[in-house]
């Protein structure tokens, strides 16, 4: 996930290196417990959650992120291309130590920070709310 400005000093300046670091401790796949979507790969999500790669027939065929192809049951799949990015367990972009750093697909670093983006913009929402009421 890109790193917000307003947040951007609260990273090491060697954050890149960090990052290839996890990244290559996971052998540029999602460290999800059963996930094992590949970074920059092509394909999309089961209804169960699981990824599947784009075969080679559809990439010989022109497909790519973006594209939408026929299913054999009726309906149609949009492929997606997968993006690792690195998780701070704690929330805390401070905390680079190993442990705390995590490879994970967007679906799987979203699912967990859930709680904290709701309990974030529910913050956002009272202190802008708050600021009405001084004016």
């Amino acid at each position: 996930m890109p790193i917000r400005p307003e947040n951007k000093h609260r990273y090491p300046p060697d954050w890149k290196q960090i990052r290839e670091r996890i990244l290559r401790r996971a052998l540029w796949r999602c460290e999800w417990p059963g996930c094992d979507a590949l970074h920059r790969d092509v394909g999309w999500w089961r209804e169960d959650g699981k990824f599947i790669p784009m075969g080679r027939a559809l990439r010989d065929a022109g497909a790519k992120a973006g594209s939408r192809i026929a299913c054999a049951g009726g309906g149609e799949i949009k492929l997606i291309m997968i993006v690792l990015t690195i998780a701070h367990r704690d929330h805390v972009p401070e905390n680079c130590a190993d442990e705390n750093l995590a490879a994970w697909c967007q679906r799987h670093h979203l699912a967990y920070d859930r709680a904290h983006h709701l309990a974030n913009a529910q913050a956002t929402r009272r202190a802008r709310l708050a600021m009405g009421d001084l004016f």
